[in-house]
């Protein structure tokens, strides 16, 4: 009895921790969005207050805000081409590599599994210099296939995920195909992939929602093409000291609606086969 009791004690102090984080984490949201409909003139008045009259002109504007010559939709397109390539390009290569780690025994394959691991944990700044350098000479700065390219590495999170998933999977699948005359290539996209397609997915939605989100790579290697997290940060910059900070974060709530909308669609999937992957590799 005395255990029972003790229980639901820490069940309801666990769960009264973690209601506590969730209002921490949902108050930033609801105060962006009280503010969004408002004047500039409310807002600096009382930055607590509900709207007194909701300005929804303030999502119209937010459309014709500029970076440079930039314009909001100009910056949506831009992103739309890094998370599109990016997604395709990392998702490729990563589950290229992983298959052939996780699949396939050769001196060093443990090796490159334990490299991946200490990749992920080597700070991005160690290597920007070399990074810069070498986009400069290849002629790729400040293109989208520079920064495509900087998105396609092979290692990291998404191949982690990705060997775990692929370990899982039966190699009989394999030896049916060899016995059928299948070539290993064959294999790989004819038996393997479609087993691992909710992987990939996963992982895909996973890593749009990151490049979406990406900051700094767009900012260091595509100055002159500013994706819509590049501009925001600008326009913070330039609007924070005298703009219309209304229509700025109804800009926000805007960039906000993909990402929510695909992790709401998409969470059931993004938490079995991330999930799934990680306990059975």
């Amino acid at each position: 009895m005395r255990y029972k009791t003790t229980r639901k004690i820490i069940l309801w102090i666990t769960f009264a921790v973690f209601a506590l984080y969730a209002l921490s984490l949902l108050f930033p949201f609801v105060w962006v969005l009280l503010n969004a409909f408002k004047t500039n003139a409310e807002f600096f008045d009382n930055v607590w207050r509900l709207p007194k009259e909701w300005k929804f002109s303030n999502f119209a504007d937010a459309f014709k805000l500029k970076v440079g010559q930039t314009t909001l939709p100009d910056m949506l397109v831009n992103s739309l081409i890094l998370v599109v390539g990016g997604t395709v390009l990392s998702v490729f290569f990563s589950v290229c590599a992983a298959y052939v780690v996780a699949k396939y025994k050769f001196k060093g394959s443990g090796f490159i599994y334990t490299a991946a691991i200490i990749i992920m944990l080597v700070p991005t700044v160690g290597s920007l210099s070399a990074s810069y350098k070498l986009m400069v000479d290849l002629k790729l700065y400040n293109t989208y296939i520079g920064v495509l390219l900087q998105y396609s590495g092979g290692f990291g999170f998404n191949f982690i995920l990705l060997y775990g998933f692929l370990r899982s999977i039966s190699w009989s699948y394999a030896e049916a195909g060899q016995i059928d005359g299948c070539s290993d290539f064959r294999i790989f996209i004819s038996i393997m992939l479609p087993q691992a397609v909710p992987a990939l997915f996963a992982v895909g939605i996973v890593q749009a929602i990151g490049l979406w989100n990406d900051y700094f790579t767009p900012y260091m290697f595509l100055r002159k093409h500013p994706t819509l997290a590049v501009g925001m940060q600008q326009l913070v910059s330039t609007m924070q000291y005298g703009g219309t900070l209304p229509v700025l974060f109804a800009l926000m709530l805007i960039s906000l609606i993909p990402v929510i909308a695909v992790f709401s669609a998409f969470q059931k999937t993004i938490i079995e086969n991330t999930v799934a992957g990680g306990l059975k590799g």
